[in-house]
């Protein structure tokens, strides 16, 4: 029985890099063995398979609000079965939306995950490491990927993908080139030597700097053109880039707009041009180079990520010395990467020095040709990739221990201490091991029942004999939040043990061993402890607290985070105290007043008498665990008053159908906070 293989990539019937990379491999197919099924972006060529049906289906992902089909694909890969899920070409942050459903739906109908993908970052990325290493076949397909991911994603590939139609793009003798030259540019004399740019009109590609170099170079030598085949009006108005550099009529061409041009074409336009310019800022490959060297055509390239194993001593080098930004998605939405781009001054000069020099030409000509040959000699196979894919792996030996894995918040982290003694009685003679975010480690020091304290890496809970993940398992993909159920009850349910004190470990900061407050208030008389900001401080940051803390008849201690908004307390620890002395100023106030947050679980576990100021999140659900006998009043905000959607929003509100004008929490009064902290004293 054939194998089904779901290929997602861009439409392998279009003309982009990523299209003729999937109609690569789906061509080399070996369809006796596999059954191919393509979701793909971007409309199906209608004359592509109107009298010529190909031998797979495509699926377009395409719709008006997301470009990348995620929400089709999740639908996708819920309705049909299939044995191998690889995505092809496209950066795989692209599905980041979808990227957690794709992982459920593996480990559920256990498909395997393979993806050969760019990677063409200046640096790394930590929090992209993760998302890799949740492929159970990640392939890089640029030596510069391997080499960079290899000690963070210890099972990456390199994957060389095959040129398509590769014996099309081969170099033509001097006649055939200038006949060639003279059919696609007719208009431009032979004696002109012809600098070209194929590619998109797109930030990484940085065709600006080249209009405005070529110009600078082009008032020393008045014999070149540019060629530019790419869309005029994209990410740049590249036509006024170049009136403003002073072009004039000849200076520059342009493939003819609003077309794409048939791959076949291709090869007749490198040919044609005298030398390919490729100084983007940052490469996943770039097949461009590869397909101008292949036919003998003359390239000057930057010197940047995935691009320098093509161009790397055949090619005329420019360097990138200046910081520069792209755009991309990131795991909370749209984000600037920091990159390379390359001065004008250094593609002008390599211009120059390239069009004089024909010796110099013809070294690229010779060495161009040879290294796309070697490339193509070393290309990988997709049938050789899926056949060790379909292999059973072998059994890998794991860690003897217990994991418990949180990975955030503060409040999270300390609601688990109320498992950690059951867990430990569990599993009496393994050690267990905690693994949180470095920022969080603090919370957990000194635990009686806690071996190891690591930080966290998402590979690592394979490796563990036993592991204990009760927020990314259950909590996190459930509907947590709209059950009428404590988050903190839920964490002994789902470990399954019998719940136990919430703990930490308490130090007094040293500012708290004097005898006075700055005020001159005795610190042994009591004092009350203030918090005024949350997490997603947009929405859970009371601005009120200084009025709530007036007329007070004790002195007040604020705690919190370095940016957390002031009150005029009469003592200030925000980002002054670790958690441990934060948990010893809470335990000995008289009484607290904060934000539903850490600080609230805070009050409760270690059993300070509280008022709670709550936000967007319901206090039946988000309400600390009170011990040692300790008072708790919740103070909810008047949803009907201020919420447009009459609901908790969770700090997420709907944007585009509502506009949070004003933060839920301050349609609490300060009276009744002052009169609630009253209460408890």
């Amino acid at each position: 029985m054939k194998k089904r293989v779901l290929f997602v990539g861009e439409n392998p019937t279009g003309t982009s890099g990523n299209s003729n990379m999937l109609a690569a491999m789906l061509s080399d197919l070996d369809m006796d063995k596999y059954q191919p099924g393509c979701f793909v972006v971007n409309e199906v060529n209608p004359s592509a398979v109107l009298f010529d049906p190909l031998p797979f289906t495509l699926v377009n992902g395409t719709t008006p609000t997301d470009y990348w089909g995620n929400q089709r694909l999740v639908s996708l890969l819920q309705e049909t079965q299939f044995d191998f899920f690889c995505m092809v070409g496209i950066d795989f942050w692209r599905y980041l939306p979808a990227w957690d459903a794709i992982k459920r739906s593996r480990d559920v109908k256990k498909f395997k995950w393979i993806g050969i993908f760019p990677y063409d970052l200046w640096n790394i990325q930590e929090n992209w490491i993760n998302r890799l290493n949740d492929l159970d076949f990640p392939c890089v397909y640029s030596q510069y990927g391997y080499d960079s991911l290899k000690s963070h994603v210890p099972h990456i590939q390199y994957y060389r993908p095959r040129l398509n139609g590769w014996e099309q793009f081969k170099p033509l003798s001097s006649d055939e080139r200038s006949a060639v030259k003279k059919e696609v540019f007719p208009n431009i004399p032979l004696s002109k030597m012809i600098f070209g740019f194929v590619g998109q009109n797109q930030i990484r590609k940085s065709p600006e700097r080249l209009i405005k170099a070529f110009m600078e170079a082009k008032k020393e030598n008045p014999n070149i053109v540019l060629y530019l085949h790419t869309d005029m009006n994209g990410v740049y108005n590249l036509k006024q880039i170049a009136k403003d550099n002073g072009a004039q009529n000849g200076d520059l061409v342009m493939k003819q707009q609003g077309i794409s041009y048939d791959r076949g074409k291709m090869p007749a336009i490198y040919n044609a041009i005298d030398c390919l310019v490729n100084c983007s800022m940052q490469e996943g490959l770039s097949w461009a180079p590869l397909e101008a060297m292949a036919c003998g055509t003359p390239v000057i390239a930057s010197v940047t990520t995935a691009q320098t194993e093509l161009a790397d001593k055949v090619g005329y080098p420019v360097p990138c010395d200046e910081i520069s930004f792209v755009p991309m998605i990131g795991e909370e939405g749209n984000v600037s990467v920091e990159s390379r781009a390359c001065r004008v001054e250094a593609i002008r000069d390599a211009i120059l020095t390239v069009a004089k020099d024909e010796t110099l030409q013809q070294s690229m000509r010779m060495g161009g040709i040879e290294r796309a040959k070697e490339w193509m000699a070393g290309t990988s196979n997709i049938n050789d990739l899926l056949q060790t894919a379909g292999k059973k792996p072998k059994p890998v030996s794991k860690i003897e221990a217990v994991l418990f894995a949180q990975h955030s918040s503060a409040g999270d982290v300390l609601m688990t201490t109320q498992c950690l003694k059951g867990i430990k009685e569990r599993h009496p003679n393994l050690p267990l091991v905690y693994m949180t975010q470095r920022a969080f480690a603090g919370i957990l020091e000194n635990n009686q029942y806690i071996d190891e304290i690591i930080e966290w890496d998402e590979r690592l809970l394979r490796k563990f004999v036993i592991v204990y993940n009760p927020h990314g398992e259950k909590i996190l993909p459930g509907g947590w939040n709209n059950l009428d159920v404590t988050l903190h009850s839920m964490y002994p349910y789902f470990t399954n043990v019998e719940t136990d004190e919430i703990a930490i470990d308490q130090v007094a900061p040293g500012i708290m061993t004097a005898e006075r407050f700055p005020t001159g208030d005795c610190i042994g008389d009591g004092y009350i402890v203030v918090h005024t900001t949350g997490g997603s401080k947009e929405y859970r940051a009371y601005p009120h607290m200084e009025q709530v803390i007036k007329g007070l008849s004790l002195p007040t201690v604020q705690v919190g985070g370095a940016t957390d908004l002031r009150c005029n307390a009469s003592l200030d620890l925000c980002g002054k105290t670790s958690w441990r002395e934060s948990a010893w100023v809470m335990k000995y106030a008289k009484a607290a007043v904060v934000i539903d947050s850490f600080m609230s679980h805070l009050a409760g576990a270690v059993g300070t008498n509280v008022v709670v100021l709550y936000g967007p999140a319901p206090s039946r659900v988000v309400q600390p665990r009170m011990q040692h006998g300790a008072r708790l009043i919740n103070l909810a905000p008047d949803m009907l008053k201020v919420c447009a959607t009459l609901s908790h929003c969770w700090s997420n509100p709907p944007r585009g159908k509502v506009k949070c004008m004003s933060p839920c929490i301050n349609s609490i009064s300060p009276l009744a906070v002052s009169q609630a902290l009253e209460g408890l004293l």
